[in-house]
């Protein structure tokens, strides 16, 4: 969550100004109208201007039900926009967003002007439902909690679960590339990804408990048994700074908190921490360690923290426990069976039967991609682009080493907006579709869709060409980075 005000410059960026959950069928009666509201951030405003927000929430809900089918999802003001999305049958969730602003004083006036067009709805509405998706990865459906266990437990739920997951929300990077929150792919030889499929088919064997299976390499996706749904939701878990900051949290405030428990399923808030100074230098040595799991093998008194998930099938959903283990640069988790028995002695035979196994692939990954990277490296220098397919969730981006990292040469945030505009329209048609624009700044952004594809590019150093060299220049980074994925006339 992006904090307040810059000191310099009286420029505000935006803030989660709130955030809520209701479900109005608890609204049985005046007395018991609170009901209705099952979480509240922050949590110290008065309990009436809670149910103001709500209440109003209700009534452009309803009042907009009158022209459409489709339920209200953004309302612009000023000073704030609020988005709402509606997951399950009467449960609804809210947030309002601050608009960033410029404060400065004139003729002796204080002026405030507010730059609403830095907030894109589409972004914004991404960003909401991807907040339910990650807590019902860690939670389960909110409707069966409440039928099995009544309104208390789902509140505890909420409780226990967003505290800690607002605070990771950053508001100045919220772009399409989170929007479309897409896997990135390792791209392997076939023989190296044969091996790979090998080991998982034998661990899965040995230990029958794992249902399923994920491999990751620098954060990079190569093997998934998981549905694409669930698996772009624990992607974004593994590789968006969601696990290291409820490990740290977890680290300075657990034992306090009693989110130590391993049966809690709270998710976000129950991963051990991520590695313990024990767990650093084994790390360092290219040994493997639990991530989530027992801190200390050795130690039979050890706690155990394997955080639950609730993975999508056809009719419910399948709890499982998520063991994440590190081997270099290779991070391996493994989704067990909610009702098997993990003991030291599982996880003991766990880390003896994958460490060198691991360690192997690792090393042998890693060399492949070393012949990969400087030919890489050359091309990234001309251009930066962003690749999404809607078949397989695939994103390929160079934008995350410039606008989330601050290397190289920057990627104006006015490009982004322009790229986010051009997806509106894209979205529009189903057809196959191909925009070309030059800004103030001579700088040319390019988007194509293609097939439920979709690659955005941006020149930063291309003032002088021309909309021909423009055009082959696309086609030259369509054959050398998407050769085979991508099909540009």
């Amino acid at each position: 969550m992006a904090a307040s005000p810059a000191s310099g410059g009286g420029f505000a960026r935006p803030t989660v100004k709130s955030f809520f959950v209701y479900n109005p069928v608890f609204d049985k009666s005046e007395a018991t109208e609170h009901e209705k509201l099952l979480y509240f951030y922050p949590p110290d405003v008065p309990m009436d201007r809670k149910m103001n927000y709500v209440g109003l929430s209700e009534a452009l809900v309803k009042y907009t039900s009158t022209f459409s089918d489709v339920p209200c999802e953004v309302v612009h003001t000023q000073k704030s926009r609020q988005i709402l999305y509606n997951p399950e049958p009467d449960f609804w969730l809210s947030m309002s967003i601050t608009v960033p602003c410029t404060q400065r004083t004139k003729d002796g006036k204080f002026i405030v002007e507010y730059h609403d067009d830095q907030l894109q709805d589409l972004v914004l509405k991404a960003m909401l439902k991807q907040t339910y998706r990650m807590y019902k990865l860690f939670n389960g459906p909110m409707a069966p909690v409440v039928a099995q266990s009544g309104r208390d437990a789902i509140v505890e739920k909420l409780e226990m679960f967003f505290p800690q997951y607002l605070h990771t929300i950053d508001l100045s990077s919220a772009d399409l590339l989170g929007a479309f929150n897409g896997i990135q792919f390792l791209p392997l030889d076939k023989n190296t990804y044969l091996r790979i499929q090998s080991f998982i088919n034998l661990t899965e064997e040995t230990f029958p408990q794992i249902k399923y299976t994920v491999f990751l390499f620098n954060d990079h996706l190569v093997w998934s048994g998981l549905e694409q749904g669930d698996m772009r939701i624990l992607f974004k878990y593994l590789t968006g700074g969601l696990l290291a900051a409820s490990t740290a949290s977890r680290a300075s405030a657990g034992a306090a908190s009693g989110l130590t428990s391993p049966s809690s399923a709270t998710g976000v808030d129950n991963p051990s921490v991520a590695a313990s100074p024990s767990a650093s230098a084994s790390l360092r040595r290219g040994e493997g360690v639990f991530i989530t799991g027992p801190e200390d093998l050795s130690d039979p008194e050890s706690a155990v923290h394997a955080p639950r998930l609730f993975v999508t099938l056809p009719d419910e959903s399948e709890q499982l426990h998520l063991i994440i283990y590190q081997c270099g640069a290779v991070t391996y988790c493994c989704l067990i069976d909610g009702d098997a028995v993990m003991d030291l002695d599982f996880y003991k035979h766990l880390h003896e039967f994958v460490e060198k196994p691991l360690q192997k692939l690792g090393d042998g990954i890693a060399e492949q991609q070393a012949k990969r990277t400087p030919m890489a490296a050359s091309l990234d220098v001309q251009y930066r682009y962003l690749y999404f397919n809607y078949m397989n969730l695939a994103q390929k981006s160079s934008f995350l080493s410039m606008t989330r990292k601050g290397t190289q040469q920057q990627v104006p945030s006015a490009c982004l907006q322009y790229i986010t505009a051009m997806h509106e329209e894209f979205e529009k048609s189903p057809e196959d579709n191909e925009m070309i624009l030059k800004t103030q700044n001579d700088i040319w952004i390019v988007g194509v869709k293609s097939d439920q594809r979709e690659l955005y590019v941006v020149f930063l150093n291309q003032k002088n060409a021309h909309l021909v060299e423009i055009s082959e220049e696309i086609r030259r980074l369509s054959r050398a980075q998407f050769n085979n994925i991508f099909f540009i006339d």
